[in-house]
């Protein structure tokens, strides 16, 4: 009898340490902001641009939208952030106020429609 109360008990323990350990690989591979590939960097980057405008073309949560800066052939495509609690729209022109630049936070990356892997830079206006 007392095999089997160990058993039990073990195989219980082993059953709850599996779920641990699912939860915490869930909980480590969850993007931040709930957005995944999204990776944040510990320090902004650089300056992107700093003059003309942004032009959204796909949102992606309310605060958080692709977008397009600058003209062809400098043309560079972003995932532009605003943690100021302002929502996107499609085609939405923003300006890039005097003083001010889209900084590099980090990167997103994603699987465009034809199947290929993409890595854009993550901005905000500051």
């Amino acid at each position: 009898m007392k095999n089997v109360l160990l058993f039990g008990g073990g195989f219980v323990a082993g059953i709850l340490a599996t779920i641990i350990v699912a939860y915490l690989i869930t909980a480590a591979n969850q993007s931040n902001d709930g957005l995944p590939g999204l990776t944040i960097f510990p320090e902004k980057g650089e300056c992107i641009t700093s003059r003309g405008e942004i032009e959204i073309f796909q949102v992606l949560k309310p605060n958080m939208a692709l977008a397009e800066t600058g003209n062809l052939p400098d043309q560079i495509m972003v995932l532009l952030i605003n943690y100021e609690g302002k929502s996107y729209y499609d085609d939405q022109k923003i300006r890039i106020p005097v003083n001010k630049c889209a900084r590099q936070i980090g990167t997103y990356q994603y699987t465009a429609n034809i199947g290929m892997v993409k890595t854009v830079p993550v901005v905000i206006i500051e």
